[in-house]
């Protein structure tokens, strides 16, 4: 019988790298829509019990030209912003990672239209 030892191999940053960006590359190309599970169940934001590790933002809901303003910049890495539905404060939520933010920092970024989380499926 062959030997079973099997070798844990882990990419290097760089192939770390290369591997997001196709991805992000083909999924804009595609037109997929923007979907993140987050290891943090909760609002950034302390105090907030708000769930949102889980998020289909279904932006298909809010018409062509903000949804193809929100579909770039998800997938070029710029995420987008918007209020939580539990705190009304603000946060960016991007592909890698969600984190709360303030209204000055929210304007420079595109944002999610308000009631959106009406349109969203959230776990």
């Amino acid at each position: 019988m062959g030997d079973l030892t099997q070798t844990e191999s882990r990419p290097t940053e760089a192939e770390l790298l290369w591997m997001h960006e196709t991805y992000c590359r083909g999924s804009l190309e595609h037109r997929m829509a923007p979907h993140a599970v987050y290891p943090d169940p909760a609002c950034p934001h302390a105090g907030c019990k708000q769930q949102l590790q889980g998020i289909d933002f279904r932006i298909e809901e809010h018409g062509p030209p903000l949804h193809d303003a929100l579909l770039r910049a998800w997938w070029t890495d710029v995420g987008f912003a918007g209020r939580c539905p539990g705190c009304g404060r603000w946060v960016h939520f991007s592909i890698r990672a969600k984190r709360a933010i303030t209204e000055e920092e929210a304007r420079l970024l595109p944002q999610l239209p308000d009631g959106w989380a009406d349109h969203a499926f959230i776990l």
